[in-house]
């Protein structure tokens, strides 16, 4: 008993912290949903015809397609190049450790820091730009973030380049929880790299995999620094993603009981494909 009075003292302030920035908001958000609100003037219930009119809101069907183009992207990519630059950099040495350390940092660095440097080297006066020029390139210089079809891909390409080395931890953190026995078993009963792959590294690494496609998802799902400092959205709503759309809505147009819909639902959407994936990878999940 007394091991547990110590123990819920220790987890209180955890339990409190957690409590006020995360439940207690959501919960409001919820209630906020139901509502038309300024976030001045007096509430005015309306049920539920914030959520109806989501369906009927050109904009954030626009912000919709365009966080799907970027996260069904990006959470490929981070994932695939993940593993193999997972079992590139697998094998302890100092070498391995010098690249572990350069895909980790931009991750470990601020997302608004590293989005300022990126919109300074891809803007129309930037860097990159400006090599082009010296280098007697100038007619492929281009407004990068000023164009519908340059600027997401410019978001997308930032944000693998910023995530890509969490999710080679993950990965090989994975890989290296795999018994060599295994792979020596494989190879006497003469299995090659890929029988090692396909048969001993994939099966047992499923529940690494699932962590990272997990976090990829959450994370890109609600995808929104990167997008508000290289574009602002732009060109137009081209860039705008849902996260951008609910900050905009809320906060811009005052809107906040729309913008508290938005977000209610968003967040049921990715508690439902969480529970999903876990769901789907347990199954796959091998036992030691």
């Amino acid at each position: 008993m007394k091991n547990n009075k110590v123990s819920f003292l220790f987890a209180a302030p955890a339990f409190v912290i957690y409590t006020a920035l995360l439940v207690i908001p959501i919960l409001m958000a919820f209630g906020i949903s139901f509502f038309q609100w300024n976030g001045f003037n007096e509430m005015t219930f309306v049920g539920a015809d914030n959520y109806i009119n989501l369906f009927h809101d050109v904009r954030l069907g626009n912000s919709v397609i365009n966080t799907l183009i970027i996260a069904g992207t990006v959470i490929v990519a981070v994932n695939v190049l993940g593993l193999g630059l997972a079992m590139l950099v697998n094998k302890a040495s100092k070498v391995n450790n010098f690249f572990r350390t350069i895909f980790f940092i931009p991750f470990v660095l601020s997302s608004v820091a590293l989005s300022f440097v990126w919109k300074s080297i891809l803007s129309y006066n930037g860097v990159l730009n400006g090599i082009l020029e010296v280098l007697g390139l100038g007619d492929a210089a281009g407004n990068w973030l000023g164009n519908k079809g340059t600027a997401i891909v410019c978001v997308i390409i930032v944000e693998i380049w910023r995530t890509l080395g969490y999710h080679m931890m993950l990965y090989l953190a994975a890989l290296q929880s795999v018994p060599n026995d295994l792979y020596e078993a494989c190879t006497v009963d003469g299995g090659n790299a890929w029988d090692k792959f396909k048969n001993v590294t994939l099966p047992l690494i499923v529940p690494g995999m699932s962590v990272s496609i997990l976090m990829s998802i959450i994370n890109e799902l609600r995808i929104y620094d990167v997008v508000k400092i290289m574009t602002d959205g732009g060109p137009g709503y081209d860039t705008e993603t849902i996260v951008y759309n609910i900050v905009s809505q809320g906060f811009t147009s005052n809107i906040i009981g729309y913008s508290s819909a938005i977000a209610v639902v968003l967040f049921v959407v990715i508690g439902a494909i969480s529970v999903f994936v876990v769901q789907q990878t347990n199954k796959r999940e091998v036992k030691m």
